[in-house]
């Protein structure tokens, strides 16, 4: 929970493997059972003509960035977005995961990013979250620190919310050629 709501509302569940790297669309609960009081259905069911939602879940690895790059450009190209779109999506994705990482959980082992995003229209929204402690930009700037910056002047939003429990980078984009 983040600012009193669930931070996965909206979202399907992410794969049972947290150490591969698969975009997942939402999928409908079997016939004739009953979601949970207070579930959320998956986007599919809500909008049956929306595209499917992007769900990976990532080993804290850097090695697991370039897999995660590439299953989200392949799902941002079959939405019709233009390459200059996915270029800067993928980059700004690719700082917000690597920030994850590092700087959440300093390259601990058996931890997990999430990254979940969906279509609304021409908007772009996109989710990087970590359970790793938080650590704000450093005083002096240092040699480093400028993923923040390139996330905001690439993205048209970019809010970073973090908390004990963990950070949320959110990212919004209007695609200009989505087809």
């Amino acid at each position: 929970m983040t600012g009193g709501r669930d931070r996965d509302a909206g979202f399907p569940d992410p794969p049972a493997d947290p150490h591969r790297t698969t975009p997942r669309a939402g999928t409908a609960p079997p016939a004739g059972t009953t979601p949970p009081a207070g579930a959320v259905p998956p986007n599919d069911t809500v909008d049956p003509d929306a595209p499917p939602a992007f769900r990976a879940a990532l080993a804290a690895d850097p090695a697991q960035l370039s897999p995660t790059r590439e299953a989200l450009r392949a799902w941002l190209t079959t939405l019709g977005a233009g390459e200059a779109d996915v270029e800067v999506a993928l980059i700004a994705v690719g700082e917000a995961c690597a920030n994850a990482i590092e700087h959440g959980y300093r390259f601990a082992a058996g931890s997990t990013v999430l990254v979940r995003g969906r279509l609304r229209g021409d908007r772009l929204e996109i989710e990087v979250s970590d359970t790793g402690g938080w650590r704000g930009p450093r005083p002096d700037g240092g040699d480093r620190g400028r993923g923040e910056l390139i996330m905001t002047r690439l993205m048209d939003e970019a809010r970073i919310d973090g908390t004990p429990e963990g950070t949320t980078v959110r990212l919004v984009k209007h695609l200009a050629d989505l087809g």
